[in-house]
């Protein structure tokens, strides 16, 4: 069932996009810009060589009915042939490729992606022109141009789908592959700039178009999606890309811009999303190696130097604003014991368990930290005494129910808070606050939790 809903969607796909190029036809056997060979590419690459048949059927539907098939001479056959060889084997190719993966966040992805379609766009118009050399007389004089706008025109629509195709990974992947997008917060500011790029692109076509310069300051939309691409990332430059060549093209034709080639209108397309994907690519790596440099590879939580950073802002923030400020310090008992027994590897599923742990019973505003080894802290921003002892029991039962992998013991955990009690106090203060609770805690028979307050008991006991 899952072959055939995928089958009718790349069909379906095929055929909006063919029919959309059909819009920009250059001549009857060349367009603009052609998606519809992207759709292909992407199918393969992404689900196999099982679905070269329905990209098949796919090309042999996808004309109706302006061109039905079965009145298709030898050019027209020929044609799709070439079609489907040459992005099925560029799909399997990308397929074959360890390293690529969508959606397009990396430097490394960028340039196997382009370098792959631009090839094989270039054998792809090259055998075309060939082909209509041969069965459609093509005149000489005309052989460059057409073989130039084929090309271009075959590697902007591969690249305008495939770059939607990364756009909307989320959907088809069902996880969240952007980190830190700009679409987190809400879709209200990205949209009206996204119609702001628009109406601005669309304006200074109608100005430069009216002056016949459209040709010399055309290439001026690039700092539009430079500016999209360096401040908010892959997702949104890859929009403002599209949105911006879109508009482009449509005043290209509103206008009847005649002083501005089609060839160059397609360079500035195909430019214009490789630049957004080259610098979208090299935000998302600096992102990534800003994340990197502040977290700890196995728990994802803030190593020690960014905790303490981290922590150092949050406290300032509370004691100007006279905000309460907890700290929770856990560790786990008697850890060394799961290595020695059941391997480290055992011990570094227990540590991913128990930080997932910590950020389901955190907020957004609290700060989570892994000190070293076993040991994790917390700092709970606007949380009371008993607030923080609350969160640290439900930690404490929430940790308990994590099984050590290779048998059926659960682990449990010790938990020490500190709480900010006078203006001169600093994190190296909470911190040695509760360690001593900890300590109290592991005195007391571990699996529980203390406070360097006295008068507070545990919320569940």
């Amino acid at each position: 069932m899952e072959y055939f809903s995928r089958s009718l969607v790349l069909i379906l796909l095929y055929f909006v996009f063919w029919h959309f190029a059909s819009l920009f036809a250059l001549t009857p056997l060349v367009s603009a810009f052609y998606p519809a060979a992207g759709v292909i590419l992407f199918f393969i690459y992404r689900y196999g060589a099982a679905y070269i048949p329905a990209a098949a059927l796919a090309i042999l539907l996808g004309s109706l009915p302006i061109d039905t098939f079965w009145y298709w001479e030898a050019t027209q056959i020929s044609m799709s042939l070439r079609q489907l060889a040459i992005y099925s084997l560029c799909g399997l190719f990308l397929r074959r490729v360890s390293n690529f993966n969508l959606p397009i966040l990396r430097l490394r992805d960028v340039g196997i992606l382009l370098l792959s379609t631009l090839i094989a766009t270039l054998i792809s118009a090259a055998i075309a022109l060939f082909l209509l050399r041969h069965f459609a007389n093509l005149p000489t004089a005309v052989m460059q141009e057409t073989f130039l706008s084929f090309w271009i025109g075959d590697l902007a629509g591969v690249l305008m789908f495939m770059a939607a195709a990364s756009l909307f990974v989320d959907f088809y992947d069902e996880k969240k592959s952007y980190d830190d997008d700009v679409f987190d917060n809400g879709f209200a500011r990205p949209i009206l700039l996204l119609c702001l790029l628009v109406f601005v692109t669309s304006v200074f076509f109608v100005l430069t178009g009216l002056e016949d310069d459209v040709s010399r300051f055309g290439y001026l939309i690039l700092l539009p999606v430079a500016w999209a691409a360096g401040f908010y990332g892959m997702r949104f430059a890859l929009l403002a890309a599209i949105s911006v060549n879109f508009s482009a093209v449509g005043t290209y034709i509103l206008m009847e811009l005649s002083s501005y080639p089609a060839l160059e209108l397609q360079t500035l397309f195909t430019v214009t999303l490789a630049m957004a994907m080259l610098l979208g690519a090299s935000l998302e790596e600096r992102k990534l190696a800003l994340f990197d440099a502040a977290h700890d590879p196995l728990t994802q939580m803030l190593n020690r130097r960014a905790f303490f950073q981290q922590a150092k802002e949050l406290l300032e923030r509370c004691k100007r604003q006279q905000r309460d400020l907890a700290l929770l310090m856990i560790d786990l008992d008697h850890f060394k014991r799961i290595n020695d027994t059941f391997g480290h590897h055992a011990g570094d599923q227990v540590l991913m368990k128990v930080a997932e742990c910590c950020r389901k019973v955190c907020r957004q505003t609290d700060i989570q930290g892994r000190l070293g080894g076993e040991e994790f802290v917390l700092l709970l921003d606007d949380a009371t005494p008993e607030q923080a002892m609350i969160v640290a029991e439900r930690l404490r039962l929430s940790i308990e129910e994590v099984m050590i992998p290779m048998s059926r013991e659960h682990i449990t955990t010790s938990i020490g808070l500190s709480h900010l009690m006078m203006p001169e106090d600093d994190i190296e203060h909470l911190l040695k606050e509760a360690d001593r609770a900890l300590y109290e805690a592991k005195s007391k028979g571990r699996n529980n939790c203390q406070s360097s307050l006295p008068h507070l008991i545990p919320a569940f006991s």
